[in-house]
């Protein structure tokens, strides 16, 4: 071998041994090509930790936020090294979160930290970093999500290429030490999913506390933006191999029809049919329902990703995202932030969306199909028009709309028009609903689970009629998923009720999400909620959880009463609904505050109408003077056969058309009432004679007789000696339990959950 040749080996091994420099770098102290922003959610304190200076978040702020001076000197996949210190006993999670082409927040990577031991570097990966996809927050490039103030920070680097990995410390080796033979095992019936995605770091967390399965956001966007046949699934591809390397499943969220799921590509053809708005007359970017072109490109999306992972194993689920703003069975309510990050801004509000060129039409047909001859209409009505192509809606404009609907419980002649106009806007989500899930089964076979999301509180305009949609649901083998939860249980309650009751009489799954953050005591509200609803399904965002040790410790004190019952409820309590689609009012938060005193299941006309009560001994009429005639038949038939209806705080019913045939039904020899046949309809003066009725009623009927009274415990009976029981308040207090001749005396504690069986 020659000399030159050795001294151009040893020229090459020696430049293998020099690590790679930074792009860039900042400390407390110095910083190249980047900077720091400290304001808002990312305000920060300086502090000093074994030896060396840091930041640590200030509090109420979860993210460090970070510009770089030259932008496009940074690759797509640069690494981010962090050197950190962490104080805490259980774990603090680290996400990288940075802007793409596709989104200013596109989560790239993360990992949790147990006891450091001193100063450590990690190494996260970006993914697909572009700064032309603008700037997020502050003007910022990039940030790091820090669970909690215990994190400290003394150095970030960005390094286009890997940097010396014998100095990174590998968080999954610590993780799985410290997590090992710790899991809990979920209970049979009841999946806990987490959102959204899952870093391999996360992975092994999120198993130690008996999560599931992870949820993601796959829009038609994800997979299909670079043009029409453009297939792209590199994305979830890598999320799978992650969740099956851990042993976790997957539900993909596939959504189609908000504003950010649909390409670009698609939005600018001719096959693109936005919603429009009757108060404005302005155009959305969210899909009409009444789009004739849509539905083929739904299918074939749904078969081509159920090509791809329909038989990987992987799901544990399949979520549906049918419309609305962010993928909910609902119309737009308030899009905005993260939901223009595709498309653009958009118009978006509270209001009637169906303002396109092809959803008169549906309305005529569903008319004439409803009345089948234009006399039949107009009496109905109370209009004069010559066909049913004349037919219109009850009203158009922002100021025609609000004079309209301001009229409805002081005009009778203005109602009917009105209720087939919402019974039409309505059962346009639900038929749309249907055909998703029909359209799912087929495609995914009898095997897999599938849940269609809803949300929001039932507002007519909305278009989400939750029995309805629990009801196609169930002739499918599915299910529904509500999105409305946030901290306290009574808020709980009153907003996803309707889902459970009705998906319990039809047979359909059901399951509950937040619809955003939830407190400490949110943790166990919700696990409360979930289990003694009966729920197969319960969803959380990651980082109410794992956003601390004091919610990790909540959660884990509280895991155990998460399971699937089957709640025994021999109360229900009336869903005006009738009333509330003409003028929301004050039902929700009445029922809320009843459930302080008993549990109960919420019946409203359409399942009343299919024999709901049968499940039922009692039924409380709370709030609601409005009711449909073949309501108040269907109620008066019950009592005769042995039903008790229980009337508060209304005072006199009245038809739809104005006519006192509902009050005449119920109370035909006047009120208070009483004996009904096998039954009785009786009006009470109070909610303590309310609850004096309902505790001799369950007494006679060999029910747990508990306190029936405003004290801060709600209870509900999930199996024929159980009870479960969750308390707000902030001392423990006892709860009294009679139940076959025997008194039981159960203490139960402040801000949590007790088991009692009897």
């Amino acid at each position: 071998m020659n000399k030159m040749v050795l001294v151009l080996l040893f020229a090459l091994a020696a430049s293998a041994l020099v690590a790679a420099a930074p792009a860039a770098f900042i400390t407390p102290s110095g910083q190249k090509g980047m900077t720091m922003t400290n304001e808002g959610d990312g305000e920060w304190t300086l502090d000093r930790v074994e030896g060396r200076d840091c930041w640590r978040l200030a509090e109420g702020s979860s993210f460090l936020y970070f510009a770089f001076d030259d932008p496009s000197a940074i690759a797509p996949d640069a690494w981010v090294v962090i050197e950190a210190n962490y104080s805490g006993s259980y774990i603090g999670p680290v996400e990288l979160v940075h802007v793409s082409s596709a989104t200013l927040f596109n989560k790239a990577d993360g990992l949790g930290i147990v006891e450091s031991g001193g100063w450590r570097r990690y190494a996260l990966r970006m993914a697909g970093f572009d700064p032309g996809g603008g700037a997020m927050n502050y003007g910022n490039n990039m940030r790091l999500y820090l669970g909690g103030d215990n994190i400290h920070i003394a150095k970030v680097e960005i390094y286009n290429e890997e940097p010396d990995m014998s100095e990174i410390t590998d968080p999954n080796e610590l993780l799985a030490e410290k997590m090992k033979d710790t899991a809990p095992e979920p209970a049979p019936g009841m999946s806990y999913c987490f959102g959204n995605n899952v870093t391999e770091a996360q992975a092994v967390m999120f198993r130690s506390l008996g999560v599931t399965s992870v949820e993601s956001y796959v829009t038609w966007e994800t997979v299909e933006r670079k043009g029409k046949g453009e297939w792209d699934w590199s994305e979830w591809d890598r999320q799978v191999e992650v969740l099956q390397k851990y042993g976790l499943k997957w539900v993909p969220f596939l959504i189609l029809s908000p504003a950010y799921s649909t390409p670009d590509w698609f939005r600018a053809s001719k096959d693109h049919v936005p919603c429009r708005c009757l108060e404005h007359g302005e155009d959305s970017k969210i899909e009409s329902l009444w789009n004739p072109y849509l539905k083929p490109y739904i299918r074939r999306f749904l078969e081509a990703f159920a090509e791809r992972y329909g038989k990987t194993g992987v799901i544990e689920s399949v979520l549906l995202g049918i419309q609305g703003d962010f993928g909910e069975a609902i119309y737009s309510v308030t899009g905005g932030g993260w939901t223009f990050n595709v498309p653009g801004e958009y118009h978006n509000h509270m209001g009637f969306w169906c303002g396109d060129e092809y959803a008169p039409a549906d309305f005529r047909k569903y008319a004439a199909g409803k009345y089948k001859t234009i006399a039949a209409l107009n009496k109905a009505w109370h209009t004069g028009y010559k066909s049913f192509e004349e037919a219109d809606y009850p009203f158009n404009g922002e100021a025609e709309i609000k004079a309209y609907r301001e009229g409805l419980l002081e005009k009778p002649e203005t109602r009917r028009h009105y209720l087939d106009f919402i019974e039409w806007y309505r059962g346009s989500m639900t038929d749309m609903a249907e055909w998703w899930i029909a359209n799912t089964r087929e495609v995914f076979g009898k095997n897999t689970d599938i849940y269609l999301c809803t949300g929001g509180d039932s507002a007519a305009e909305l278009g989400g009629h939750f029995a309805d949609q629990c009801r196609v649901a169930a002739k499918h083998g599915a299910g529904v998923r509500i999105t409305n939860e946030a901290s306290d249980y009574a808020v709980n309650l009153s907003v996803t009720r309707w889902v459970a009751s009705s998906a319990k009489f039809y047979g359909a799954l059901f399951g509950f999400e937040p619809a955003g953050s939830e407190d400490f005591y949110g943790i166990p509200a919700r696990i409360y909620n979930a289990t003694a609803s009966g729920a197969n399904q319960l969803h959380d965002y990651n980082t109410n959880v794992v956003g601390s040790e004091k919610t990790v410790e909540q959660q884990k004190k509280h895991f155990k009463y998460l399971f699937h019952t089957k709640p025994v409820v021999p109360v229900a309590l009336w869903y005006p609904d009738t009333q509330m689609v003409m003028k929301w009012g004050d039902f929700l938060r009445k029922a809320g505050q009843l459930r302080d005193s008993f549990d109960f299941d919420f019946v409203d006309d359409s399942m009343i109408l299919r024999g709901a009560l049968g499940r039922n001994k009692v039924l409380v009429v709370t709030y609601g003077y409005i009711m449909e005639n073949a309501v108040a038949k269907k109620l008066a038939e019950w009592a005769k056969q042995g039903g008790r209806i229980i009337v508060l705080d209304v005072d006199r019913f009245q038809s739809v058309e104005g006519t006192g045939e509902p009050e005449d039904l119920l109370f035909p020899d006047g009120r208070p009432g009483g004996s009904f046949g096998k039954g009785y309809v009786y009006s009470v003066a109070d909610v303590k004679e309310l609850n004096v009725r309902l505790t001799e009623i369950l007494w006679k009927l060999g029910y747990p007789v508990y306190e029936i009274a405003e004290n801060g415990l709600y209870v509900t009976q999930i199996e024929k000696d159980r009870l479960l029981v969750y308390s707000k308040n902030e001392e423990d207090r006892d709860l009294v339990v009679n139940y076959k001749g025997k008194k039981t005396v159960v203490s139960c504690a402040a801000k949590s959950i007790t088991d009692i069986k009897l």
